[in-house]
This record gives structure tokens, C-alpha cells and sequence, in this order.
């Protein structure tokens, strides 16, 4: 590479690569540049490269950060059918609060979309997931595995997380069954089922953690707590005997792999000298090849000492104590975070029975602030924290995120932890920094026996965390039923709001059936007085929330409680309302069989018959027009359910409404009828059967006179503006200015949709708009090189065409300065003379404009450096006015070549005299033509300018066509 680096001293030698870099990166080229990703929180690279320019990637404060967030949001909801489904009027704040909570992470937000996408998270949920990755995986993983579906694939995970390589189902699978033998067929696929939930099916096959933050957490015990912890050491040790038992038939790559497993083992004073031993009886072939290749330093020392162990007599000794105990390092050597994290009680009690100074070190803290107490209640070592508490540990310790033993203890569900605790005097009240205390933990763990505990030793059953939420709604949002009649039995206040005004019932009314046990919730609530019309902040009552996320069952127990079936929202929306625009047929049928009024009309106008129509669910909009809904109803912008329909492209529904009498050709405010909107969002096989079953007008036009055709095209549906042209749409069609289809797309350089209607569309190349302007007047204006060579081959559009001003697409050209749309008219015979109405020629409006180089071209044709417009102005004289030097340059040279000067002229009239420039620019038109997006708005003004206003101008300064 030619970096040469220098040689440091044996203090200051570089141990690794980030070292290495950081300490010679000066003497790299100009041409390399060192680009450094990392954490945000690693402090040791941003130290190590402490020189370094940081670009921040994810921090909102930055405008680029925010944009890039909101556009990837964007584009999966434009693109994913599945998230659009999702979609309703609360949706964008919705979507607000998950970019805020993000905090610029895109991990967080895939997660998220994907989860709405497949149906396991629903939008309104957002606001109750943790706004960090851990606590998304955390509360993603609480709702999606119960503690007995995550007991069976923990092994499963154990495996994949342990293995160097990814592993296809099926070798995960025959992983498990040296370990577990009796497992059958059918109970190996409803465990990888299971697994599915959490991990992500590769292209090849092989089952992967979706992303290797997620691998790091689940062997986090403080992140994913003793419930989800998992152990790759564990994985280790079954691939290791599953290769171990192949081992004479293994790979090269195999046997590395054998002896990366082995040395991956638990360090253990008796088995480690063993482990050569173990690797050489397998029957592996060990090879130099294999020594030299392997990247794991411990795999190649183990595979070292195996070779030696092969080429000697002399058996590996083990030595043993001489009590039977494995030798170890000395007590003090010791460190009692280990020893806790290892639940080895025996050596700690010995430790802690010694000199006081080992005594203090017990309520030192790691680097989460954790004592070992901390430590091993999390991870439940009841005999650890016996020791502790014996040696005076302080038991309300709290660590960084202010969790206390007893907290810590409650969350991972360790109920023999948490007795001890509060035998020794555990504050059972404290709380965390999101005020949290070991009760509100445990009920959402679901950890029923530990509420009983705490309850039995005093816990404030309605103490609320800094949201507001009582043990109770946590309870109940998880579905633990026998925690939240619990709960209940000790008082809890069962219509105690939170910050939204959220009660346990209204919380409960909103889970997803993957929670076991939401109905019974709701039950219990219900059987103890809970209000049932009881309203949160945004007015919406439980029936209202479980009509929305379409929980029938616990809609017919509301209903049955005496809920009130018509109750609105603040946005005015009815339990039929919300079901029908979420597509519920089962909860829409039920609120009908209970009489609910159906023709509620909301803010815009619409009623349910039009939301259903959105939504796409026949069987929703059936029912509705049995009941007699209009289908002819016309909203505030006077749109139908047709039309409505036909913009989503439901085709059932389309029949089903205009069966049911629905007008196909029915307008809205702005004339569009729904054949238009299906077209311009590209729904071929909607357009084709509006226009042969059903007899939609295929030329009908709306007030600023586009057309299907027109909107399909614009929007570069080939396939729409094939049919509508096979079924006679009028392709030169004009709209309120008097522009084809084919005038627009040259203006927005649609160039294949240009081709395809020209041919086979047959479009009109010449066709003129109010100002006398040809599709190729405004590509030449734009410089739409690609596109003014079609108009000109497959077109064989006039070059020499005029405007009502007589101007010609070269005097366009020439105007913008583009050089390569004047060469190549130029080469299509376009006349570099021509004079437009004010006698000017395209080589005196570049001279004027100062364009060099298009300049030089015309003259290099025969352009007439001599010409005088009416006003007696040559091209001279306006550039040298204009202060082109360079232009004046090119024609003074011109003129003498041709025996002409400045002063054979004699005075030269002046400058500035009256002329009609050009009443409008084809740029313009941008800001003028019909613009028809997604929400079908029309823009369109008039093109119309006043002559009188534009006599007034001077040609000199012109700055626009």
C-alpha cells in the first residue's frame, strides 16, 4: 500500500489494530482517508482517535438526522401494503411519537414497522414500547414468548448463538437431539415455529439473529433479565458433542470448529486439561493445514496442545487437591463480582469471613453501579445473597438505573431471592428513576407468587410510576389475571387513571390476543365494578379500543356490561366507525346485531359506508349496504365510496358497490370521476374492468380538463395507459391550457412514457398549446437532451416549428445557454437565422445571455453576426451592453472575418427600445399545470398573462421566455 509506519518503543507499541491505526495514521497518503464507525457510548475509540471529525449518524438535533428518519418511515408506508392497512386519522402523530422514540435509530424503527407489518405490534401501542433498543427487545420478546413457549427454544437459541457460522433449521434441530434424544417430529416444528418469532429466516435458509444487538442482549442479563437470558455456552457445549460423535468423518473447517466449541467451554479446573484429550479421542484427523488457518486464538492453542499431546507418551496430568477440591487462585485474588455472577457461596463465605478490608470491597460497584448483592439477586444465587446479607451487605443498595435487589430480584421472577430480601429489611417501596417499585416489576413480569409477597410484606398497591401506571393496569396490559384479582383482593383502585387517562380496563380492552389471558382480564374487571364507559385523554372509551384493534370477545363482554354502543371520540368516531375503517367484519357484525346507529357522519364528511370502502374489506362494506347505508353519499369533497374504493384499487369492493348502485361515473367537487383516481394510482386490472364490465367513460375529463390517460401517464403507469388506449382514450386530448399529454411529459422529462405514446400511442408531436408551444418548444427550453432527440427521431417532430411569437425551439435553446439541445437541433436542419416578431435570431439571445459557448456554435453555421432585430440591435451590441467580454470577443472576430466592423456601422441606435418578449416561459407551466398526487389535489391556474404588461418589458433584460 506505500504506508510505511514507524516503529514505536516497547511503551508505546501498538497491541491492536485500532492502536496501530491510531498511532500511524499521520503517515498516511492524502488519498487515504481513515472513516471510523462507533457506538456513540464507546469512549475508548472516541479517546484512542480523539483528533477525529464526528459525524453523528442518529442524533435528532441534527436536520439531516430528522429527515432521513421521516423519509424511511415514509417509504415503508408507501411501499408496504401491510403498514398502509395500518393507517387512520391518529396515525401521524402516532408516527411522530415513534421518530421521537427512535432517537435516530434505524434498528429501532425497522423493528417496529416490521412487528405493525406482521401483525404482532399495532400502531397505537407505540406509545407504551421503551424508547431504547433494549427495552424494545425486551418488551417485544414479553409479548411474543411466555415463559413456558421460551423455556422450549431457549436451547434452540443456545445453539445458534453459540455457533461461528449460521445454521440452517434443520442442523439446529439435529443439535437439539443429542442433547434431548425423545423429542419427536412434531414437537421439534412447533418449537421452531416458536423460534421464528425472534429470529429471521435467511435467504439460504439458515436462521439468524435479525441483527447481532439483538444476539448481544439475550446473553445480557441486565438488559433481557434472568427470564430471557441465555447461555452460549451452553450452544457449546451440544455442538461440541455433536461434532465429537462425527468426529472421524469431520471436515478440515469441522474439526476447527470441534476445538472453537471445546475451548468456548465453562473454564473448569477439572476439565480443562482434558479437553486435548477430548479432541484427540473424537477420532479427528488434526493437520498442520488446520493449525496454521485458525483465526480463534483458543481454538489454535487447544489444537496445539492436542498435536502434542499425539506426538508424546506422557499423559496430561491433572492435579487435585489433596481434600478432593480443585486447586485455585488465592481468596484475595478473588473477586467478589465473579464469585457472585458464578454463585460459588462456599469460597465467598470464606472470603468475606477474613480480614475486613475484604469486608469493605463488598459494597464496591461495577461499572453499572451494581454491588455483587445487585448482581446476584438479579440473577436469583439465593445462597449468595444469604452470605451477603449474613456480612452486612446493604440491602437498598441501588444501582445506575436505581434498581435495588429487591427491584432487581422481583423483575427476573427469583421469589427465594425476594423472601430473603425482605426478611433482611428490603425497602419494599423504592423506586427506580422511572419510579417503579418491585411490585409494579413483578406484575408485569407476570411473577404471581412475588405480588403475594410483596403485598403480604406492605407494598403500596397503588403507588404509580412516573406514567401514572399502578401495579394493577400493568397487570392487566400484560393479561395476568390471577395477578390483577390479586391485586384487587388488596384494594387496588380499579379506575385509577394514568397520564392518558387510561384505566386497567381500558388498558386490557387494547392487548393483542398474544397475551394469554386478556379476556379473563377483562372479566374480572368487569365482575369488580370497573367502568365501563369510562373515557381516556382522546375520549375513547375500552369498547371503543378493543372495536379498533378488533377484539370481538371482549367487544360482546363490553356490550354485555351495558357499554354504550354509539360513544364518540374526541375526533367524533363511533365503535362502527373505527371497526369498519380497520376492516373488522367479525366486531362490525357484532355492534350491528347490538343496534349501533350506522349513519354517523365524520368532520370530513364521510360515512362508515366510504372508510369501509378505504379500507378494502368486502364483507364489511356488504354488511353496511344491506343495512341500507347510501352508496351515492358524496363527503366534503364529494367524493363516494367508489371512489374512495377505486383510489385503494379493492376491486371486490368496487363490485360489490356498484351492484349495490353505485353511479360508475359519479363526480366529485373537482369532476374526477373514480375511473380517474384508479388510474393515476395505477390499478390496471381495475381500470380494464371499470371500462369493459362496468362502461366508465374512458375520455371523461375533470375541471382542469385531465384525463385518465393524462393522470396514468404522469404518474409512469405503462400498463393503465396501454388499456385506456386500447379502449379509445383520446391521447392528444388537452387539458384547460390547452396541453396533451404528451406537452406535460416533456416538460417533466418522462421520456419512456413519452416513447410509449408516441408509439405505438400515435400522439400528436405537434400539437400547440394556448401560447403556440410544441413539446419540443419546452424541451429545448428545459434542456431535456434525451428527450428532444426522441421528439425528433421517433417523433419527427418539426425543428423549424414557431409559437405564436414566431419563435422556434432553437431560439428556446439558445435563450437557456444549453449547448447541447442548440448542436443538436442544429443537426436536424433547424435555421440559425429564423427571426422571431421583434427580428431577433437565436445567436443574438445567447450574445445577450451571455452564452459562449452556444455562441460559437452558431457561428460555426453560418449564423449572422451582422443581423439587427427591429430596434437596429446586432448581437454585438447587446452583449457588449450586457458586459459578455467573452461574447464580444467571438463576434468582433466574426465581424472582421467577414470585412465588417463596429465603425462602418455609424451610430449605433440606442439600446433600450419597446419590445414584446414572450408572454410566458414553458417553466412556468411547472408551477401551473395540473398537479394530481396521492390525495388527488388540483392546482391548476390560468395561463393567460396580459399583453399590455408585457409591451412594457425590454429585451435587454429578459430573464425568462
Amino acid at each position: 500500500s506505500g504506508v510505511k509506519f514507524e516503529k514505536k518503543s516497547n511503551s508505546g507499541s501498538s497491541r491492536t489494530i485500532g492502536e496501530l491505526l491510531a498511532n500511524n495514521h499521520h503517515l498516511f497518503p492524502p488519498w487515504l482517508l481513515l472513516v471510523l464507525t462507533a457506538r456513540r457510548q464507546s469512549k475508548t475509540i472516541a479517546k484512542t482517535f480523539s483528533g477525529f471529525r464526528k459525524i453523528s449518524l442518529d442524533d435528532l438535533r441534527k436536520s439531516q438526522v430528522v429527515r432521513d428518519v421521516q423519509q424511511y418511515i415514509l417509504s415503508r408506508l408507501e411501499w408496504e401494503e401491510s403498514l398502509r392497512q395500518h393507517m387512520c386519522r391518529g396515525t401521524a402523530e402516532t408516527l411522530n411519537q415513534l421518530h421521537i422514540k427512535s432517537n435516530g435509530c434505524f434498528l429501532y424503527l425497522e423493528r417496529v414497522l416490521d412487528g405493525v407489518a406482521e401483525g404482532c405490534i399495532v400502531l397505537r401501542e407505540v406509545r407504551d414500547i421503551p424508547g431504547t433498543l433494549n427495552g424494545l427487545y425486551l418488551w417485544l420478546c414479553q409479548r411474543l414468548l411466555s415463559n413456558k413457549h421460551f423455556s422450549k427454544v431457549r436451547p434452540l437459541l443456545n445453539i445458534v448463538l453459540a455457533s461461528e457460522r449460521p445454521l440452517s433449521e434443520a442442523q439446529v434441530c439435529h443439535c437439539l437431539l443429542v442433547a434431548q434424544p425423545t423429542l419427536g417430529s412434531e414437537e421439534m416444528r412447533r418449537r421452531c415455529q416458536v423460534l421464528r418469532r425472534v429470529l429471521c429466516l435467511a435467504r439460504d435458509d439458515t436462521l439468524r439473529p435479525f441483527h447481532h444487538s439483538f444476539a448481544e442482549w439475550l446473553c445480557d442479563v441486565k438488559h433481557c433479565t434472568q427470564r430471557f437470558l441465555c447461555s452460549p455456552a451452553s450452544g457449546h457445549a451440544m455442538l461440541a458433542v455433536q461434532l465429537t460423535l462425527r468426529g472421524p468423518n469431520l471436515s478440515k473447517e469441522e474439526v476447527e470448529s470441534l476445538a472453537l466449541h471445546l475451548s468456548c467451554l465453562p473454564v473448569h479446573a477439572t476439565l480443562t486439561p482434558l479437553l486435548p484429550l477430548w479432541l484427540l479421542d473424537s477420532g479427528t484427523r488434526l493437520s498442520q493445514q488446520s493449525l496454521n488457518t485458525c483465526a480463534d486464538a483458543r481454538a489454535t492453542k487447544l489444537l496445539d496442545e492436542a498435536s502434542a499431546c499425539s506426538h508424546t507418551p506422557q499423559e496430561c496430568e491433572v492435579e487435585e487437591a489433596g481434600s478432593g477440591e480443585v486447586a485455585c487462585k488465592s481468596p484475595v485474588e478473588r473477586d467478589l463480582h465473579a464469585l457472585a455472577a458464578e454463585n460459588n457461596y462456599q469460597l465467598l463465605e470464606t472470603l468475606l469471613g477474613g480480614e475486613s478490608e475484604q469486608r469493605a470491597a463488598m459494597e464496591q460497584t461495577d461499572k453499572h453501579k451494581q454491588t455483587p448483592l445487585n448482581l446476584a439477586a438479579r440473577l436469583g444465587h439465593s445462597q449468595v445473597v444469604k452470605v451477603l446479607l449474613a456480612a452486612e451487605a446493604d440491602v437498598d443498595h441501588a444501582d445506575v438505573d436505581g434498581w435495588t435487589a429487591l427491584r432487581a430480584a422481583a423483575w427476573g421472577g427469583h421469589t427465594q431471592v425476594v423472601e430473603i430480601l425482605l426478611a433482611a429489611g428490603a425497602n419494599v417501596d423504592y423506586c427506580d428513576a422511572d419510579q417503579r417499585t418491585a411490585l409494579r416489576a413483578a406484575a408485569w413480569g407476570g411473577h404471581d407468587e412475588i405480588v403475594t409477597l410483596l403485598l403480604k410484606a406492605g407494598a403500596d398497591v397503588n403507588k404509580t410510576d412516573c406514567e401514572g401506571r399502578t401495579a394493577l393496569i400493568a397487570a392487566a396490559y400484560m393479561g395476568h389475571s390471577d395477578i390483577v384479582e390479586t391485586l384487587l383482593e388488596y384494594k387496588a383502585d380499579i379506575n385509577h387513571q394514568d397520564n392518558d387517562g387510561r384505566t386497567a380496563l381500558s388498558v386490557a380492552a387494547l392487548c393483542v390476543p398474544i397475551s394469554e389471558g386478556y379476556t379473563k382480564v377483562v372479566n374480572i374487571l368487569l365482575e369488580r365494578g370497573a367502568d365501563v364507559d369510562h373515557e381516556d385523554k382522546e375520549g375513547m372509551t375500552p369498547l371503543l379500543v378493543a372495536a379498533f384493534e378488533g377484539h370481538s370477545d371482549i367487544c360482546e363482554l363490553l356490550l354485555e356490561a351495558e357499554a354504550d354502543v354509539d360513544h364518540c371520540d374526541s375526533a367524533g368516531r363511533s365503535p362502527l366507525w373505527v371497526a369498519a375503517s380497520m376492516g373488522h367484519a367479525d366486531v362490525v357484525s357484532l355492534l350491528l346485531f347490538w343496534g349501533c346507529t350506522v349513519d354517523t357522519i365524520d368532520i370530513e364528511g364521510r360515512t362508515v359506508l366510504s372508510v369501509a370502502s378505504a379500507q378494502g374489506n368486502t364483507s364489511v362494506v356488504n354488511q353496511l349496504l344491506h343495512r341500507g347505508l347510501d352508496e351515492q353519499h358524496r363527503d366534503n369533497s364529494g367524493w363516494t365510496p367508489l371512489h374512495y374504493a377505486c383510489l385503494e384499487g379493492h376491486q371486490e369492493v368496487v363490485a360489490a358497490l356498484l351492484e349495490g348502485g353505485a353511479q360508475v361515473d359519479q363526480t366529485d367537487n373537482d369532476s374526477r370521476a373514480p375511473l380517474l383516481l384508479a388510474a393515476q394510482e395505477g390499478h390496471a386490472q381495475l381500470v380494464l374492468e371499470m371500462l369493459q364490465t362496468h362502461g366508465a367513460q374512458v375520455d371523461q375529463r375533470a375541471l382542469d380538463g385531465t384525463t385518465a390517460l393524462r393522470l396514468a401517464a404522469l404518474q409512469g403507469h405503462q400498463e393503465v395507459v396501454r388499456i385506456l388506449l386500447e379502449h379509445g382514450a383520446d391521447v392528444n386530448a388537452q387539458d384547460a391550457d390547452s396541453r396533451t399529454t404528451l406537452y406535460i411529459l416533456a416538460l417533466e422529462n418522462r421520456v419512456a412514457m413519452a416513447k410509449f405514446i408516441i408509439d405505438p400511442g400515435g400522439a400528436d408531436v405537434e400539437a400547440r398549446d394556448s401560447e403556440g408551444r410544441t413539446a419540443l418548444h419546452v424541451s429545448a427550453w428545459q434542456g431535456h437532451r434525451e428527450m428532444v432527440s426522441l421528439l425528433l427521431t421517433v417523433g419527427q417532430a418539426d425543428v423549424n416549428a414557431t409559437d405564436n411569437e414566431r419563435r422556434t425551439a432553437l431560439h428556446s435553446a439558445a435563450w437557456q445557454g444549453h449547448y447541447h439541445i442548440v448542436q443538436i437541433l442544429l443537426e436536424h436542419n433547424a435555421q440559425p437565422n429564423h427571426t422571431c416578431n421583434q427580428g431577433a435570431t437565436p445567436l443574438g439571445i445567447a450574445a445577450q445571455e451571455g452564452h459562449e459557448e452556444c455562441v460559437r456554435l452558431l457561428l460555426a453555421v453560418g449564423a449572422d453576426p451582422n443581423h439587427s432585430d427591429h430596434c437596429g440591435r446586432n448581437a454585438l451590441k447587446v452583449a457588449a451592453k450586457s458586459g459578455h467580454q467573452g461574447v464580444v470577443k467571438l463576434l468582433e472576430e466574426a465581424q472582421a472575418n467577414a470585412g465588417v466592423g463596429l465603425g462602418a456601422m455609424g451610430v449605433a441606435p440606442p439600446l433600450i427600445c419597446p419590445s414584446a418578449p414572450p408572454s410566458c416561459s414553458p417553466e412556468s407551466t411547472t408551477k401551473r399545470r395540473s398537479i394530481v398526487s396521492s390525495d388527488s389535489s388540483n392546482l391548476t391556474n390560468s395561463t393567460k398573462s396580459s399583453h399590455k404588461e408585457q409591451t412594457q418589458q425590454s429585451f435587454t433584460h429578459l430573464s425568462s421566455w
